[in-house]
């Protein structure tokens, strides 16, 4: 067999796809390169010639020189195969190579050469940087959106806990004696705080769907009495401007839908509230329609008014954040123009979507259409029971009849001790006044673990809770007294949180430590006497 040249060896490495260098040890242990493949030499930058039987210093030079040398010495005294990695300088910026330097040995055992593989990971190591910087990007990212969330989450408790007292004392100062300034006054105080604290509640909404933490919780609902509890609801502002309200909810239209009824509910809220905000004369209505041979989204619901309308021109950017509806001092004035963004964003996160017809000067027609999943006919009967009891509390709840409300209060909470853990003053003058007639006995702690010490030394048929106190808060203190309950078998306290803590987070963590209803602030008598009142019947008001 003939034995190759020198020449064709060389011609066979370089057709060698892969990258490889050999290196002859001399008399002295400095391995010198005798051949480096095409592959190789494009990988290094390294001409065809002027590099034989020169070491790594003298080619490379400097410290990637120096240390390539130290490695292949290495492999020299160990006669073990090494991986190792040097920077190289190029154009477009620094070239990463990894070698593999592996020990030959000629027939007597002594160490003759070594053969090195060469393999450029620059786009390697540039995609493991990239992939780097993107995750410490993602890390600060979700470490701003958690630092917004909680500043949100803190502006909310500090506007709400003065906010509670403001609308609290305004309402207290309406049920006094005012002649017709005053009353105009007290009036005025207690819509411009409504006015901002639902500029609060959309600032809120908004920054929760720009984070993405929107979060879909399906269940079982009746529409049909969705859209009643919404009619109710606002069916007295429309009276009160005059104007004539109309619910159509066709007979053909299952009543019973899975879906996010407090998404849809507040949708609801937005859309018809602005038909009546933007009306003066006519009507607003509601219909509820289906298309059932539509492919998607056959469920349709319209909300139409006789109103302001909208200018063409602003037709394309109505659901744009912060955009009005039209361009008069009253749209200027009232809202901050995130309530059909909210809308969009909500009805989108359901798979639906809204669209607006309108001509200025003779009203708007807003339409969702929604692709909900129609329940079983069976199912109506598991839900009357539900529906029943969301009513009765939906109508204690919009009573605003204060005598009417205090009379009810007045035979369930005689003689009922209360025992309410509020740190603000101004808050526990609010509960205090509000419950004045009602006949309970109503002690105050400043903190939790007041709180704790006061349950421990007194029997309380009701404890009303804040979150947010010194020493200890409203979460640990209720867990506290759960366990206190669970290791003596004391009858289970009922609780209620009253809060300016509104996050879902805070209602969930409410609710699973064990109270029994969650009243966020600011919030109304009639409000606060329709949760007592449905504690009083041994409802559930969380959940």
């Amino acid at each position: 067999m003939k034995r190759l040249q020198v020449n064709e060896l060389y011609a066979i490495l370089d057709a060698i796809g892969m990258a490889v260098i050999v290196l002859e040890v001399g008399d002295d242990q400095i391995p010198r390169y005798i051949a480096i493949n095409k592959r190789s030499r494009e990988i290094a930058q390294l001409p065809e010639s002027g590099w034989f039987g020169k070491s790594a210093l003298e080619i490379f030079g400097g410290s990637t020189g120096a240390r390539a040398l130290a490695v292949q010495q290495n492999v020299v005294r160990t006669a073990k195969a090494t991986t190792y990695e040097i920077n190289l300088p190029a154009v477009l910026g620094t070239q990463y190579i990894r070698n593999t330097m592996t020990p030959v040995f000629d027939e007597v055992g002594k160490l003759t050469h070594l053969v090195g593989s060469v393999e450029d990971i620059t786009s390697e190591r540039e995609r493991d940087v990239a992939l780097e910087l993107t995750r410490v990007a993602k890390e600060k990212a979700e470490q701003a959106n958690k630092a917004k969330e909680r500043f949100l989450a803190n502006m909310s408790h500090e506007i709400r806990t003065p906010m509670n007292g403001i609308l609290g004392i305004c309402e207290l100062l309406q049920e006094t004696e005012l002649d017709q300034e005053q009353s105009l006054f007290a009036n005025t105080i207690f819509n411009s705080a409504n006015a901002l604290l639902k500029i609060v509640n959309d600032v809120l909404d908004f920054s929760q769907i720009r984070s993405e933490k929107i979060e879909l919780q399906p269940e079982l609902f009746s529409l049909r009495n969705l859209v009643e509890d919404v009619a109710v609801l606002l069916s007295a502002k429309a009276a009160y401007k005059g104007l004539d309200f109309r619910v159509n909810y066709s007979e053909d239209v299952s009543s019973i839908f899975f879906g996010d009824v407090t998404k849809i509910r507040q949708v609801l809220l937005n859309l018809i509230g602005n038909a009546i905000k933007f009306t003066d004369e006519g009507y607003v209505s509601i219909t509820i329609s289906e298309t059932p041979q539509a492919l998607t989204c056959p469920l349709c619901v319209e909300v139409s008014d006789t109103g302001c309308g909208i200018e063409e021109r602003k037709l394309h950017s109505i659901f744009s954040a912060f955009e009005q509806a039209d361009g008069s001092p009253k749209t200027r004035t009232e809202g901050t123009g995130l309530g059909l963004a909210i809308s969009k964003a909500l009805v989108e996160r359901m798979g639906g979507e809204i669209t607006v017809k309108s001509k200025f000067g003779e009203g708007s027609t807003f339409t969702v259409r929604l692709d909900l999943t129609p329940g079983s006919l069976s199912d109506d009967g598991a839900l009357a029971e539900e529906a029943a009891a969301s009513s009765a509390l939906l109508a204690a709840k919009t009573n605003t009849d204060p005598v009417a409300l205090a009379e009810e209060a007045r035979e369930e909470l005689r003689g009922m001790r209360i025992l309410v853990a509020e740190d603000n003053k101004t808050n526990q003058l609010v509960v205090e006044k509000m419950l004045r007639n009602s006949g309970a006995d109503l002690h105050f702690s400043e903190n939790g673990a007041l709180a704790f010490e006061a349950y421990l030394a007194g029997q309380y048929d009701l404890i009303l809770m804040d979150l947010s106190m010194p020493v200890m808060g409203g979460l640990e203190t209720v867990q506290k007294i759960r366990q206190h309950e669970d290791a003596t078998g004391q009858t289970k306290s009922k609780i209620i949180a009253l809060t300016a803590n509104v996050q879902k987070s805070d209602v969930k963590a409410c609710s699973e430590i064990g109270m029994n209803g969650f009243l966020s602030k600011p919030f109304r008598k009639h409000e606060l006497l329709a949760c007592l009142h449905a504690l009083a019947e041994d409802a559930t008001l969380i959940s």
